[in-house]
């Protein structure tokens, strides 16, 4: 009888990992789909019109990280997925902790918020926050939640850099 609720605990978690990818696969086909002459959303002209640039990425690699290639081969990322933290009383420096602490459960290469760009597993390496299949394609990283417009359009920034900074790089190795 055990066996039987493991095998049905397992196939309920992989449905569950499956639908979110196939959301997340959606939700990117769905946004490719816009028209490149539609208006910017009111967020991207409040950045333009307050001149908001992004960070720089900081580099910090932990050593605690496990090292298993991408699908592909080592270095050979697909694509990105972000993810936001959803805790509304957290720090980029709190998240950053609690995931060196729990990287087993589940980790992230990066950490994003209105004043950071957080480097902290290797991009080269495969983690795991999203499930399967996509923890053997995407680097993957989190916003931190933001409680103002200027933070919140600040943080929009600079995730916006480093998923086409990320993106850019995924490029790169398919050649």
């Amino acid at each position: 009888m055990d066996k039987l609720r493991m095998r049905v605990a397992i196939n309920e978690m992989f449905r569950k990992q499956l639908s979110l990818f196939l959301m997340i696969l959606i939700s990117v086909i769905c946004l490719s789909a816009v028209p490149a002459q539609a208006k910017s959303s009111k967020v991207n002209n409040y950045i333009a019109s307050h001149n908001i640039t992004h960070r720089t990425i900081t580099t910090n690699i932990w050593g605690g990280f496990p090292h298993y290639k991408y699908r592909h081969g080592k270095n050979k990322p697909e694509g990105v997925v972000i993810h936001e933290t959803g805790n509304s009383t957290s720090t980029i420096y709190g998240e950053i902790a609690y995931m060196k602490k729990n990287y087993r459960n589940a980790f992230v290469h990066t950490f994003v918020d209105d004043d950071h760009i957080i480097n902290i597993a290797s991009t080269r390496y495969l983690s795991w926050g999203v499930g399967y299949p996509g923890n053997a394609r995407f680097v993957q990283f989190e916003q931190v939640e933001m409680h103002s417009k200027k933070s919140f359009a600040k943080e929009v920034e600079n995730a916006a850099y480093y998923t086409a900074y990320i993106l850019r790089s995924c490029l790169k190795s398919l050649k």
